[in-house]
């Protein structure tokens, strides 16, 4: 049995859908962040950077978002991570893609937020960053259903988690049709809809 330590909505999220795509049961402890639940002793003992998501598998916690997803689906034998050659080589490319690249730019304005500079040239800075890396795969779905091509991959997942951070922004974040066509037939998922029901969220992105 795993247990998932997760935020809602947050890339946590993530994590919960591939568990349910693989029809893994879980057992879930909300961690509030708001309220500062992240930066208890206890939880500082399962992860020291106080961050989501962790999974417990069996005695041993795992702490990266995309090490984690990686070792449910290779784990359960999933669909959503090729097992090899350039199907693979390019799902991880578009998986790294939404957790060290789009992933950290919507940290920087999560940054700015909280330190008070939600207006100015840096916020400014940020959000385009983050409007020319959508853009980039908006282009890209032109020419593919899903962003490796006619197959959902676990890319498109933390994708679609992560878009839906954009009513958070000070400013609009812009999602071109190609983008909000893939996130609706992500979202439409029962593995994705399930973990929205849970964790109480309203997805928004896609509208």
């Amino acid at each position: 049995m795993y247990k998932l330590y997760y935020a809602p909505g947050a890339c946590s999220m993530a994590v919960h859908v591939a568990l349910n795509e693989c029809n893994q049961p879980v057992t879930l402890e909300k961690i509030d962040i708001f309220t500062g639940q992240n930066r208890t002793p206890e939880f500082l003992k399962l992860n020291p950077r106080g961050q989501v998501p962790v999974l417990v598998d069996g005695d041993q916690p795992l702490r990266e978002g995309a090490a984690i997803l990686m070792h449910i689906l290779e784990k359960h034998n999933s669909p959503l991570l090729p097992k090899s050659g350039k199907e693979r080589t390019e799902a991880l490319e578009w998986l790294m893609f939404a957790n060290a690249t789009l992933h950290p730019a919507y940290g920087r304005v999560f940054f700015l937020m909280r330190n008070g500079a939600a207006e100015g040239q840096a916020m400014d800075a940020a959000i385009a960053s983050i409007n020319k890396l959508w853009e980039e795969v908006d282009q890209h779905l032109s020419t593919h259903t899903f962003v490796c091509g006619e197959h959902i991959t676990i890319a498109d997942i933390l994708l679609t988690v992560i878009a839906n951070w954009s009513s958070n922004m000070p400013q609009p974040i812009r999602l071109g049709a190609n983008v909000k066509r893939l996130l609706k037939n992500i979202i439409a998922r029962p593995s994705y809809q399930t973990a929205l029901a849970v964790e109480e969220v309203e997805y928004k992105a896609a509208a």
